[in-house]
């Protein structure tokens, strides 16, 4: 498939390594608007794999056992308990896209065109990557219905979220055992990734309003718009939407409650750390495709995915918004 280049008129095709201060400075460029950007991303369980080990490895969970309730007889040894060990697999996998810019667009722009694509790709590395995540984490087998309802199709516009369903949620989270996660005030709680649309209908709920008098600016910072019942609220704009999956074509939107070691992020020595790669139309020698000099290229790329720890730790909510 040949690439469009993006020009003011016409152009063509070539392009030159920067110096190392200006990749520095697009790199730069691309992560402070990347980091705003990633939300799943930031709370999975991090495993870095060792550069040529390969693209898969191995998260390993230990199960609890059956709890010792039976008293020790004197003199005799109880029998030893068998442990359960599972092993989660996950491969690595590259993403990444890239555009072109022609020289006579870079040169008679009113903008400066390629530290603008830099940002922008800041954007779209991080939403692209964050997606990513949220479809392996959102994929989870333990669901709850808004309202009472047991299915998708069943969640009807009026079935948005309540306090009495929250209450519900951390008590599935309690009764599965599931650790907390600490925050960003130092405190801990269970993180619910949610889209602006429920948040808004959340705010609107008294029970909110009783709880979230003071916000701790520490989570704010971090995106958390507040907590119900020790579940705090991080908003999400990558949060699952299931377009018309409702009853009459309602849309249902997923929260994902998660506890601590829900999920996993392995990477190759640090390979999901987004790379921008600029190379401009200066001209090099070497290179017989850009006779010319025509265009210059920018492209971001990254190596990881994302695997499911522990599916009781992965709650998705299901509801409608007003």
């Amino acid at each position: 498939m040949v690439s469009n280049v993006q020009t003011y008129s016409q152009g063509g095709a070539g392009y030159n390594q920067l110096t190392a201060e200006q990749a520095e400075f697009y790199q730069r460029t691309m992560l402070e608007r990347l980091i705003d950007n990633v939300v799943f991303m930031n709370y999975g369980s991090k495993k870095n794999i060792p550069k040529r080990a390969g693209a898969t490895t191995s998260f390993r969970r230990m199960e609890l056992p059956n709890l010792s309730t039976t008293a020790i007889v004197e003199g005799t040894t109880p029998d030893a308990l068998d442990l359960t060990i599972n092993k989660l697999s996950a491969t690595v996998k590259q993403y990444g896209a890239w555009t072109k810019v022609s020289d006579f667009l870079d040169l008679t722009g009113l903008d400066p065109v390629i530290t603008e694509t830099s940002q922008m790709f800041g954007d779209h590395a991080g939403l692209s990557m964050d997606q990513i995540v949220r479809d392996i984490v959102a994929a989870g087998t333990n669901v709850k219905y808004a309202n009472g309802k047991t299915a998708r199709n069943l969640v009807a516009a009026g079935d948005k979220i309540s306090a009495a369903d929250l209450i519900k949620l951390r008590t599935i989270m309690v009764k599965n055992n599931v650790k907390q996660i600490k925050l960003p005030s130092g405190g801990k709680g269970y993180v619910a990734f949610t889209h602006p649309e429920v948040v808004a209908n959340i705010m609107q709920l008294q029970e909110w309003k009783d709880q979230n008098t003071y916000v701790d600016v520490k989570n704010r910072e971090q995106g958390i718009a507040g907590q119900m019942y020790g579940i705090y609220f991080l908003e999400a704009t990558t949060a699952p939407v299931f377009a018309g999956a409702g009853a009459s074509g309602a849309d249902v939107y997923g929260t994902i409650v998660i506890g601590e070691g829900a999920y996993g992020i392995p990477d190759v020595q640090g390979s999901s750390k987004p790379e921008i790669i600029v190379k401009n139309s200066n001209g090099d020698s070497h290179d017989t495709s850009n006779p010319m000099n025509l265009y210059s290229t920018i492209a971001w790329k990254s190596a990881f995915t994302a695997v499911r720890l522990q599916e009781k730790a992965i709650l998705r909510y299901e509801s409608a918004i007003s």
